[in-house]
């Protein structure tokens, strides 16, 4: 017997972006996992903006400041790079979160962000 670790969306998909923090609660849902998919709008557009940053925090707290590439060697909580065009899967953050982007919508450097279970494709 095998057992299904695709990713089943528990809420619906948010677009995050630089502007302010988009706050998620899926704790009803049954979140456990998050869907991050970095856009990338066109190929030329994608090719100036290679990597998206995202931030979260707890739900209840100081919204996060909008997400930024670590300098070299400084450690980042609560942060993560992701390639324009790919989706990351994270689990075990929390299911009431907020969550900033490095970019503005509608370019190359902003995500679309999911709540759900699972997280190996889909």
């Amino acid at each position: 017997m095998s057992v299904d670790t695709t990713f089943q969306p528990k809420t619906p998909t948010y677009a995050v972006d630089s502007s302010a923090a988009v706050t998620i609660d899926g704790r009803q849902a049954g979140v456990t996992s998050w869907r991050i998919r970095a856009i990338g709008l066109t190929p030329a557009a994608a090719a100036a903006v290679t990597s998206v940053y995202v931030k979260w925090a707890q739900g209840g707290t100081t919204a996060p400041t909008a997400a930024a590439a670590p300098a070299l060697g400084a450690p980042i909580a609560n942060e993560i790079g992701v390639n324009v065009g790919q989706t990351v899967y994270i689990d075990g953050i929390g299911a009431w979160l907020q969550f900033i982007a490095s970019g503005l919508f509608a370019t190359p450097a902003y995500v679309e962000i999911t709540g759900g279970q699972g997280g190996c494709s889909g």
